[in-house]
């Protein structure tokens, strides 16, 4: 039994965003019937590559986000059709609604079926000023992403690779419902969920909420750095003898690193004590690091640095990754014959789990379900009789230790605490998480700065005493959270932890895949304690496979996955590129899904279970289509820019002022007509252009009109002609301009946290708003705090069994010597 089986859900979505929902649904065993126009879905015409449009039974992009879903094709304007339309809402769990296609809309569906769940999944929401504005992937990250801060500083911003940006707000829809599903199954109510594309990309897009949340704190605004840039501490990607590589290296680990290079100069100057203000350093490990690189192939320079547990990741297409052996190894690749795409390899699981992914039938024909649906419509859905007074949160009355570090781990946790779990996070006083709760234990006071922008967001731009309880890269992902204090490395942390275990229904931890076993907490182990504990993994490439032990952060992976090569400059190459991290809030949500689906099965069957989430296997399916494309045709692909497959002309070009950009995006040959109306309708512009094959191929000479154009204008101004004449556009927004955004503000997304260690503070809010029980909002994590809750409150600790902890280094609210504590006075910067 698939974890979602007997949950029926009718997509009325097109597209990236609500498809990619209604795919997590089917994948792990819900019905999922998508209910098409009479001309298809618009995903059925894109193809992956510029200018190719397939049929509508055969594109890459529809094939990957509609497996195991049926198809039926309705005429919303015939009554017949309407009524069978009500009687398949009637008979659902869920509807997943664009607001498109002529549909009822979302909240016509609620009044008409009060048990029902409707997911609204749109660019900018249902609510607020700017509901209703159209947008896509390069539009959202402008608005909401930190698009501003990705590229060279001297060149127009880069968007993300593909689609990966509505991808994203698919899988925060996909959590958001099934918590709303659960919801309702408990109280007998439905409910509505609104998922904005904007909101999901000012919440958990790549860098984004520590950008914003470091601007709150110290006023700076996130900036375009580039690649290769000359360090102490190198990070960028490098030439080798047969491509690039990726690399991002911590501060803890120089001295490997210079034993690895070997380099005899650099290894006596990071000997000496004053080599952190070495003007010469820099110089000598950039001169070092590309040396090395190109002497090496990209898969022997993983190798090699891998073997001294360092992160390094080779630059991989779209067909390198089909061939690597790690995944084929794994076998997450997965053969499908489709009747006419033919004979591919598609991405498998995004999560493994007991009978959870399946792949059961190929994305259907335009209406192959049609006939069979309206000589057999389902049956009426009986509502739930609902096992609770009041609508309670979906994971009330649920408990979950939090073993996370980084990002992707604590995000996922921070979501279903969101969601009503109590969620406990432990923290080792004796070993500092490195790139958890800041870069490093503390700056040197004066100089946090110098850790860089991601690391560098202090209240009043000061530390503190404790400053791994106010970095705003940690506290993003810190509200709502517990904390308490334990080393189990020692014999009395392991067993504490153990006792922790057996009172707890999920257990989540995503450090390196060695680290449970180390500690002696094996699945075996920790099934035995708690044979209802569900156990979240989330190591970066698998809990097996020849990469199993590499490490590496979320711009590595997405080196390996393929992401990094289809994006950037199409002029530069790819040493060009800065670092992104999209892995990171992709797992977290992925995790978060996974959780709940688990906790669905184990409320029927009363049974816990492993759930593995290797992160790179859920980042390939965000690029699915490219790899679809690579194996029927055995050819990489190029890099698009700020480019899009099939509109044109689409980039970010130059407005008024210092640094200010607007993204564009012209989808159809009547929004070219309206753009050359606004324009003032030039000569150049009446010159063929009227259809995309013609401003595709003078796409180049487009971008150059566009820019003299933009140019004069304010961009904020200028966004609001275009969206006003209905083209899709946006200003590319900065963090300032995301605090005081009139939408946002009108849809409540920042909310007021605090800790005793931080002041009172705006902060991103929820990622969906819903007309359910109100969401978790709890206030920041502070380390050790919570103690005594825990174990006297949970475990019953008596007054000697405290004590004992404590005189054996596990409780505290600071971290102590060695590993928090370095020998020197500070830690070395992070540039």
């Amino acid at each position: 039994m698939q974890p979602l089986d007997g949950i029926s859900v009718v997509e009325l979505a097109g597209g990236v965003r609500g498809p990619y929902a209604g795919k997590l649904f089917a994948d792990f065993g819900a019905d999922v019937l998508k209910v098409e126009p009479v001309d298809g879905d618009p995903a059925r015409r894109e193809g992956a590559r510029p200018g190719e449009r397939p049929d509508v039974e055969r594109s890459p992009l529809f094939a990957h986000l509609n497996t195991n879903k049926r198809s039926a094709v309705l005429d919303p304007s015939d009554a017949a059709d309407a009524a069978l339309l009500d009687r398949l809402v009637a008979a659902a769990d869920l509807v997943i609604h664009d607001g498109t296609g002529g549909w009822p809309s979302a909240q016509e569906l609620r009044e008409q079926h009060p048990g029902l769940v409707v997911t609204s999944v749109s660019a900018f929401g249902t609510t607020g000023p700017m509901a209703g504005t159209p947008g896509n992937d390069l539009i959202a990250y402008a608005a909401g992403g930190p698009l501003h801060a990705t590229g060279l500083a001297e060149r127009e911003p880069i968007k993300l690779a593909g689609r990966v940006v509505e991808y994203q707000c698919g899988a925060v829809a996909a959590v958001a419902s099934l918590a709303g599903v659960s919801a309702a199954s408990a109280s007998g109510s439905g409910m509505h969920i609104d998922v904005s594309n904007f909101e999901t990309q000012a919440g958990s897009i790549d860098r984004r909420m520590a950008l914003q949340v470091g601007h709150t704190f110290t006023g700076r605004i996130g900036q375009r750095q580039g690649g290769n840039r000359e360090g102490i501490v190198p990070a960028g990607i490098y030439p080798n003898e047969d491509g690039y590589c990726q690399i991002v290296f911590a501060p803890n680990w120089l001295e490997r690193v210079a034993e690895m290079l070997g380099h005899e100069q650099l290894i006596e100057h990071l000997a000496a004590p004053d080599w952190m203000d070495d003007p010469e350093l820099p110089g000598l490990m950039s001169e070092a690091v590309f040396t090395w690189t190109v002497q090496r192939t990209k898969q022997q320079a993983m190798e090699d640095a891998q073997a001294r547990q360092l992160a390094v990741m080779p630059l991989n297409s779209t067909t390198d990754v089909l061939a690597d052996e790690h995944f084929r190894e794994r076998g997450f690749w997965q053969t499908v014959d489709h009747p006419t795409l033919g004979r591919y390899e598609s991405p498998g699981p995004q999560v493994r789990m007991r009978d959870g992914w399946a792949l059961r039938r190929p994305a259907p024909a335009l209406g192959e379900h049609t006939e069979s649906i309206r000589h057999h419509p389902p049956a009426v859905r009986s509502a739930p009789p609902g096992t609770s007074p009041e609508a309670r949160l979906p994971l009330e009355g649920v408990r979950v230790l939090d073993l996370t570090v980084v990002w992707a781990g604590p995000l996922a946790t921070m979501l279903l605490g969101d969601l009503g779990a109590e969620v406990i996070r432990l923290d080792n006083p004796l070993l500092f998480p490195t790139a958890t709760r800041g870069a490093i234990p503390r700056p040197r006071p004066g100089h946090e700065a110098d850790l860089g922008q991601f690391w560098s967001g202090f209240p009043d731009s000061d530390g503190g005493e404790r400053p791994w309880n106010r970095v705003a890269a940690f506290l993003i992902h810190a509200r709502g959270k517990k904390s308490a204090t334990l080393d189990a490395r020692k014999d009395l942390g392991r067993e504490t932890l153990l006792r922790l275990v057996k009172e707890c229904d999920v257990f989540v931890e995503n450090n390196s895949v060695k680290v449970l076993e180390q500690l002696g907490l094996d699945w075996a182990t920790l099934r035995e304690i708690n044979p209802r504990l569900i156990l979240l993994r989330m190591p970066s490439l698998g809990l097996d496979g020849p990469y199993r032990d590499y490490i590496g952060f979320g711009a590595h992976m997405e080196a390996l996955c393929g992401l990094t090569s289809l994006r950037g400059y199409t002029d530069l190459d790819p040493s060009s590129l800065d670092a992104t991290y999209f892995m990171d809030p992709a797992s977290g949500a992925a995790g978060a899904f996974a959780v709940m689906a688990a906790l669905r099965r184990r409320d029927r069957t009363g049974d816990g279970e492993l759930i593995e989430l290797a992160q790179a296997e859920n980042l390939l399916n965000y690029v699915g289509e490219y790899v679809i494309d690579a194996s029927l045709t055995g050819r990489p692909h190029d890099r698009h820019g700020n480019r899009h497959p099939h509109r044109a002309p689409q980039g970010v070009y130059p407005c008024a002022g210092d640094n200010r950009w607007i993204a564009i995006s012209v989808e159809d040959d009547d929004q070219w007509t309206r753009l050359v109306e606004l324009m003032g309708s030039p000569d150049w512009a009446d010159d063929g252009l009227a259809t995309e094959t013609a401003r595709r191929e003078r796409h180049d000479e487009l971008d150059g009109r566009l820019a003299e154009w933009t140019a004069s204008f304010d961009r904020v101004q200028l966004a609001t002609m275009l969206t006003d004449a209905a083209i899709t556009s946006s200003a590319v927004l900065d963090e300032a301009d995301l605090a005081t955004h009139p939408h946002l503000a009108a849809r409540r997304f920042f909310r007021p946290n605090s800790s005793a260690d931080v002041p009172e503070a705006p902060f991103p809010g929820h990622l969906w708003r819903w007309d359910g029980p109100p969401l978790a909002w709890g206030e920041l994590n502070v380390m050790g705090r919570d103690n005594d809750e825990v174990y006297r409150g949970i475990l019953g600790l008596t007054d000697n069994e405290m004590a004992a902890l404590d005189a054996d280094g596990h409780l505290s609210g600071v971290y102590h010597a060695p590993a928090g504590t370095p020998d020197r006075p500070h830690d070395p910067p992070v540039p």
